[in-house]
């Protein structure tokens, strides 16, 4: 799933928050529900993928996050130290193994209150794709 809209996620401190994904991809066995969230129908071994285009109202430490129910995933955790004003991409992927029901999103959070802008383009992208059983 993918964001394309431009929005602005304002962070509370220490407190993560989803990043708003309104467009799905083409999908086998999962589902798109709760919102913002991929939900894995069977249990096995999952590539999975994210980028997110941002930009900080003040320089601040930022992370972004993948999520296993709620939980980040530390292979798919990524804190860097934004500069105000300026553009950062993170991206990443690992390999994970899921059960069957986990719910997996993208997350942003830091340790002070800031505003991330997802400006035009993509701006955020989450794949979860099956490898094996």
């Amino acid at each position: 799933m993918f964001s394309n809209a431009p929005q602005t996620i304002t962070l509370s401190i220490g407190t993560a928050s989803q990043i708003p994904m309104a467009n799905s991809m083409p999908s086998a066995n999962v589902t798109y529900t709760p919102a913002n969230s991929v939900t894995v129908a069977t249990a096995g071994n999952y590539e999975i993928s994210f980028q997110v285009n941002g930009t900080a109202a003040l320089a601040a430490s930022v992370t972004v996050a993948v999520r296993n129910n709620g939980t980040n995933i530390p292979s798919l955790t990524m804190t860097r130290a934004l500069t105000a004003g300026t553009n950062t991409v993170y991206q990443g992927s690992a390999i994970v193994s899921l059960t069957a029901g986990s719910v997996i999103d993208l997350a942003l959070s830091a340790l002070l209150a800031v505003g991330v802008t997802l400006g035009s383009g993509t701006n955020a992208l989450l794949t979860v794709k099956k490898l094996s059983a």
